[in-house]
């Protein structure tokens, strides 16, 4: 009689013996945690009211599309300016479009352009 060797799966974390690989693999798999992005200045929040309070940006909604802008975008200015976001409807007057650039540099002070 020929003796079997089986193989079998060890967890790396607690320890467990397991059948297949896949079983060991699955069993203390790392949870994920949901973390939230200041949209201003990029800090990591474990909340989402954190988050949108850090540097207290605002936001709209483009009336057109129902899209989310915060206040550090150019599509926020452009709502503001002529009603519509850059992404439902990239077409401004010269003027109209300088003024966006204009407002967003002084928002943000980051120099954008809408057609680059």
């Amino acid at each position: 009689m020929k003796i079997q060797i089986r193989t079998l799966y060890k967890c790396g974390s607690c320890g467990d013996i397991h059948d297949d690989e896949d079983g060991a693999r699955e069993c203390c798999q790392p949870e994920v945690e949901e973390m939230f992005e200041c949209p201003a200045c990029k800090t990591i929040h474990d909340g989402e009211d954190e988050a949108r309070l850090c540097c207290e940006s605002d936001s709209i909604k483009c009336p057109s599309c129902y899209r989310d802008y915060s206040s550090i975008t150019l599509s926020f200015q452009a709502i503001k300016i002529a009603g519509h976001c850059t992404t439902c409807n990239p077409m401004f007057t010269i003027d109209q479009q300088q003024t966006i650039q204009d407002l967003h540099f002084q928002e943000t002070g980051r120099r954008e352009h809408l057609f680059d």
